[in-house]
Parts: C-alpha cells; sequence; structure tokens
C-alpha cells in the first residue's frame, strides 16, 4: 500500500493519487486504507516517513571504514539511488514542496535516519583526525552529498547532464578537508 501511494503520488500529484486508486493499484479495498491509515494524508505522510530504497542503508559506510573507501561507497550508493529512482524523486520532492502537511512534524523518519548514518561516517573520520574538525560533519556531509542532488536535479529538470568522474569528484571533495595528520594529501591518484 505504501508503495503504490508513493507511486501515484509521484505519478499524479497529491490530488491525483485517490484512496480509490491507490487502493486498486495495492489490491485492497479502499476501506482497508481507511481503516489502516484515517486519511489519505496520514496514508502519503506513512509511505514518505517510511520510504528507504531496499537495501540503501547497508551500502552505506560503517563509521570504522577508511576514509576514502567509504566516500567511494557513498558515492556508489548514492548515485545508484539517483538512478534507480530518477522518475520518483524529483515529482516526490515538489509534492512535499507543493504539500508540506506531507513531511508531517519533522523529517521523514527513513530520510533522518540516512542522515544519521551518513554524518556518523564523517563525524567518526573527524574523530579519527582524517577529516579537519573545524567543519560540522553535517556541513561535510552537506557538501558531499549535495553537488550530487544538484547535478541529478539539474539533469532531471532541465536536462542538463554533466559528465562525472568518480575519482575527480572524490579528489576535488577531499582538497583542504583532510585532519592534520594527513598533510592535506590525498592517496587517490
Amino acid at each position: 500500500m505504501l508503495l503504490a501511494a508513493l507511486e501515484l503520488l509521484a505519478e499524479r500529484g497529491y490530488r491525483g493519487a485517490t484512496t480509490k486508486e491507490i487502493a486498486r493499484r495495492a489490491g485492497v479495498n479502499e476501506v482497508t486504507l481507511f481503516r489502516r491509515f484515517g486519511s489519505k494524508e496520514a496514508l502519503l505522510r506513512t509511505a514518505l516517513s517510511r520510504f528507504i530504497p531496499a537495501g540503501f542503508l547497508e551500502r552505506l559506510p560503517a563509521e570504522e571504514a577508511p576514509l576514502e573507501e567509504g566516500l567511494r561507497q557513498l558515492l556508489e550508493a548514492y548515485l545508484d539511488l539517483l538512478k534507480a529512482h530518477q522518475a520518483l524523486l524529483p515529482k516526490l520532492l515538489a509534492e512535499l514542496l507543493r504539500h508540506p502537511g506531507l513531511r508531517g512534524a519533522g523529517p521523514p523518519k527513513g530520510i533522518l535516519g540516512v542522515l544519521e548514518r551518513v554524518v556518523g561516517f564523517f563525524r567518526a573520520q573527524q574523530r579519527r583526525g582524517l577529516l579537519r574538525s573545524d567543519e560540522p560533519p553535517e556541513e561535510m556531509a552537506l557538501a558531499f552529498v549535495g553537488p550530487l542532488m544538484a547535478r541529478f536535479l539539474l539533469g532531471e529538470a532541465l536536462g542538463v547532464h554533466l559528465p562525472l568522474d568518480p575519482e575527480a569528484y572524490l579528489r576535488g571533495y577531499l582538497e583542504g578537508r583532510h585532519g592534520a595528520g594527513r598533510g592535506g594529501q590525498s592517496e587517490l591518484r
């Protein structure tokens, strides 16, 4: 039911994603949706709060992962996520902007879990002295993931397809961000 709700929200928008159509796509009775969730908004809010693509969390680097290997894992996981959900993500973001009530009281729990895991990786790298400690780990995470999301949204919305060299991206990110023990030099060549 939750996946059907998200798909229809992305395809038809909030108004077009009727409970009747969600129930039909999910193979359940419309009454079942109302018994379980109470309203269309509650159903969509629940679907958005739980949305984490299958296997995505497992692909994120562990806190103890070596810095460059972990960054590579993070880059690959995000690129694969964006590629696999290229039709769904921009439309869901647009609907969240149009209907902020779908977010609920705070960020969706699924997304919050992903953010905590990613920020935890950067925080651990700072504690190990591998990344500068004068930049908050949240900012480091955003500086890494933000350009990937911007590249994706530009490609989807405007048809701007910029080539991406993963190794150059990693080198560029690490430039000036290494901890004091690394002398500012990356092992990436």
